[in-house]
């Protein structure tokens, strides 16, 4: 997992050119200028799915993790709690790895490491990163963030 500002974006340039990619197109959306929907960048290799949602409790939620794509995550506006935890460390599994869904569901343990997503902050999540997006802070809010999707190999 890599989490930082999009200010040291840089810091990780060339770590992989698909990364890299998704890290300079969010950089272009602000609140002003935002529109939902998916952003082909790559076709299926490499593209954004552009979203405005509503942050939820922590409480019943599932855990994910993909083995097919690495998760790039920019916060436009608001903030979220997204909660991760070693896909390898998962208490209970509750729906094994479908392609269908290119992922893998777990309970949401009690011991996940909450991480702070801010406006201008991102996240890179691999598949060794089960993770639980979209958690309210302290109360539900209107959130606009950018998941970029980064097809391994």
């Amino acid at each position: 997992m890599i989490f930082d500002t999009i200010e040291n974006a840089k810091t990780y340039k060339g770590l992989n050119e698909r990364i890299d990619r998704v890290l300079e197109e969010v950089v272009k959306y602000t609140p002003e200028n935002y529109t939902t929907g998916r952003v082909d960048l790559d076709g299926d290799n490499v593209y954004m799915n552009i979203s405005a949602y509503e942050t939820k409790p922590a409480a019943g939620s599932l855990a994910e993790a993909h083995r097919q794509y690495i998760d790039v995550m920019y916060m436009v506006e608001g903030e979220e709690l997204i909660y991760v935890k070693p896909t390898d460390k998962l208490q209970n599994i509750t729906r094994e790895y479908d392609p269908s869904i290119e992922a893998l569901l777990a309970d949401l343990d009690a011991d996940a490491t909450p991480v702070r997503l801010q406006a201008g902050s991102f996240v890179v999540l691999f598949p060794q990163d089960s993770h639980c997006p979209g958690r309210c802070v302290d109360a539900p809010m209107n959130v606009k963030k950018i998941i970029g999707k980064v097809r391994i190999g």
